[in-house]
Formats: structure tokens, C-alpha cells, sequence
């Protein structure tokens, strides 16, 4: 039942029809935008920019290859083609995997990510960091990682981070967690003699022992910079097994195979070695990531809605305007809700949270309607 006074627009009606969104709930949607922008005096016919978190509102969270639901392109850019409105993927992932996503899977233009948990985000092609890089804590973290994997006998991944405040892992992931199917390591695994090749480039000195397939190296820190660019920005993702060689010296190796039986229970019972090690607080996910935020982080205010506000002052400079997440975690829930809408996907633990902790927000079922309707609410709320 359409609510009185909401008519759509043509544009609206039209993108409505090809995104198959039922229009009567998309009417009510608006509505909701419209009171908890009223109720909680956000104002929405100014500047607004949306942060939109990736799995759940735009990929299905059980899908690695990341493919967007159909149609999500076209309301993203139906929302990016609204006056005063800026939009932004907002997410934890890392701006490496991101930059391919928006390249090959989304395929849409002029579109922004705040990536890493709102620790670095890249606006027209801007690169900006938030968390200060340190390339000390950078060849730390790795040279932890590996030290740690050969101390409990896992397999490690390392996403491919720009900040170095949460560091991202896969323990014993490729198939435990589907990474394999991830676009970034999909068809893209190296050979040994690749990764040493990688590794040596950039600036390591290590051992590649062909018969036995092992890459040895010593873990002084000055030679961590060879492991953290192939690991970390050459073949992000690419997982390795890792023993010690005595010392300081490990060896690493690829293993096509997860250990057998290592399940989620095993997975939560080695975090706690890797968080001691690193000295970082651990967040571990179905899919068999961790990411080990560093002190820094928990004491700083970095998270993703305010990343989402940086992001929204470089667009809009001084003017005030209105920031608006979608995610379905509670990750996503903004830190600080001055001047923030949280739009807490239906039927998910960010609904249930949100309405629990009185947090302003309306529930749409995915990006294409929470497009289409912010849009209009927009439109509307500037018309008077």
C-alpha cells in the first residue's frame, strides 16, 4: 500500500520496474527514510553520502567470487547520478581486492571505496591513509604471521592490506573458507619458483631449494621487505605452510591441500597464539579469516563509518551533510551516530542490533532498493 503523499518519480518508477523491486514496499521504504530522517532531525535534502558494505548488500556472503546481485550496478549508478548524493563501497575488505571488484565485477564508474575498516580510502583516484602507514609494523606483522603458522602448524594467507592497523588472514582457508574461489587467487596461484622470484625482487635474501620446494629466510627485519611485498601485494592471498629451520630462519612452501579436519572449533583455538605473538585483538569470521586490529586502532577512531565521514569531507569540503551506512553486521553499525542513518539489512544481526540499541535506521533487503529509495527520499525531502 503506497503511503499518502509518496508518488515516485519517473526515474524512480522506471528503475523500479527494471530492478523487478516490488513498489508498493519500495514506497513504504521511503517512508521509513523519511521519519527516521525527521525523528532523529538528519537532514536529507542536503548532502548525503552513503558508505555501502560489500557482502550481504551487494554479494551474497556465501560467495567468494564476489558477483554482485543482478542489478546492483545499475542502482549504484542510478544513486551516483543523484545531485548531493556521494557513494562509496565501505567495507573491511582491503583496497586491492576492492579495486578489482569495481574494475571486473561491478564494472560501475566514479564510484569510491572506504576500505580496511575505515583505516584507508581512495576517492578519484586518491589514495588517502588514515591509520599512518609504518612499514616497520608492516615486515612485524608478516614476520608474526609466519612465525606464528610455523608455531601452530596452519596455513596462512595475508590479504592484501594498504593500512597496516588490522592486518587480514585466512587460516587453512583455501577450501575450509573458499578462497580459492576468491578473484584475486582464482586461476592466479604462482609457482614456487614465481613466489621466490617475487619474494627476491623485493628485496629479501632467501634460499629457494628446488628438490625440496622450500623458500628459506632469515627473519631479521630488515629482510622482511621481499615476504611483505609478495605476500602482501604481489600474490595476496596465496596461502603457505611455514616451518622453522632453527633460529631465526623459516622455511615456507604452497600446499594445495587444508589440514584434514581443521574446523571452525581448531581455527578459534590457534587465534589466540597469533593474537599473543602480534600482540593485536583478533576478529575471526565463518570464512576462516581473522583480522588482528592493532592497540593502535582499538585506541584510535578508526572504523568504517568514520573512514565513510572523511571520505564525505574531501566530497563535500566544509558543507554539512548526512552519512548513511548499508551493512548487515556489526561491524557496520557507525561508532558515533551524529549526523548518521544505519540502514540494517532486513532479517540480519544489524536489524536486530540496531532496533536493540535504539540506533537510527530503516531495513532495506539489498542496495537496489536501498538505492532507489534513498534517491527518492532525497528528492523528496528537497522538494519540502
Amino acid at each position: 500500500m503506497s503511503l499518502p503523499g509518496i508518488t515516485l518519480c519517473l526515474s524512480a518508477e522506471a528503475m523500479a520496474g527494471k530492478l523487478k523491486l516490488d513498489k508498493s514496499k519500495l514506497v513504504v521504504l521511503i517512508g521509513e527514510i523519511l521519519e527516521v530522517g525527521r525523528k532523529h532531525d538528519r537532514n536529507l535534502a542536503g548532502n548525503i553520502v552513503c558508505g555501502l558494505d560489500v557482502n550481504g548488500p551487494i554479494v551474497d556472503c556465501d560467495d567468494s567470487e564476489l558477483t554482485p546481485y543482478p542489478g546492483s550496478a545499475e542502482a549504484i549508478t542510478y544513486l551516483i547520478g543523484t545531485e548531493g548524493i556521494e557513494v562509496t563501497l565501505c567495507t573491511g575488505w582491503d583496497l586491492n581486492s576492492m579495486e578489482f571488484f569495481k574494475e571486473n565485477r561491478l564494472k560501475v564508474e566514479d564510484l569510491g571505496t572506504v576500505g580496511e575498516y575505515g583505516m584507508v580510502y581512495e576517492r578519484k583516484g586518491r589514495f588517502n591513509y588514515l591509520y599512518p602507514y609504518s612499514e616497520q609494523e608492516a615486515f612485524n606483522f608478516v614476520r608474526d604471521v609466519l612465525f606464528s603458522a610455523a608455531e601452530y602448524n596452519v596455513k596462512v594467507a595475508l590479504q592484501g592490506n594498504y593500512s597496516t592497523g588490522a592486518g587480514a588472514i585466512y587460516i587453512e582457508g583455501d577450501i575450509n573458507g573458499n578462497l580459492l574461489e576468491h578473484p584475486l587467487v582464482k586461476g592466479r596461484r604462482p609457482t614456487m619458483a614465481q613466489l621466490a622470484k617475487a619474494i627476491h625482487e623485493g628485496g629479501s635474501r632467501i634460499d629457494y631449494d628446488e628438490a625440496a620446494d622450500r623458500i628459506r629466510f632469515s627473519t631479521e627485519l630488515e629482510n622482511m621487505c621481499g615476504l611483505y611485498q609478495a605476500l602482501v601485494k604481489t600474490h595476496p592471498l596465496i596461502s603457505v605452510r611455514v616451518e622453522k629451520h632453527g633460529g631465526n630462519v623459516l622455511a615456507i612452501w604452497i600446499d594445495e591441500a587444508d589440514a584434514p579436519g581443521f574446523d571452525f572449533e581448531k581455527l578459534k583455538s590457534v587465534v589466540p597464539g597469533f593474537e599473543k605473538r602480534s600482540g593485536r585483538k583478533a576478529l575471526v569470521y565463518e570464512d576462516f579469516g581473522v583480522d588482528l586490529i592493532a592497540p593502535k586502532v582499538e585506541q584510535g577512531n578508526y572504523s568504517k563509518d568514520s573512514g565513510l565521514r572523511e571520505f564525505g569531507r574531501e566530497a563535500f569540503g566544509s558543507d554539512d551533510f548526512v552519512s548513511i551506512i548499508i551493512g548487515d553486521k556489526r561491524s557496520d553499525i557507525p561508532k558515533s551516530l551524529d549526523k548518521t542513518l544505519m540502514a540494517a539489512q532486513k532479517g540480519t544481526s544489524a536489524e536486530q542490533i540496531a532496533d536493540e540499541e535504539g540506533i537510527p535506521s530503516f531495513n532495506p533487503i539489498d542496495v537496489r532498493d536501498f538505492a532507489v529509495a534513498v534517491a527518492e527520499a532525497h528528492r523528496i525531502a528537497k522538494s519540502g
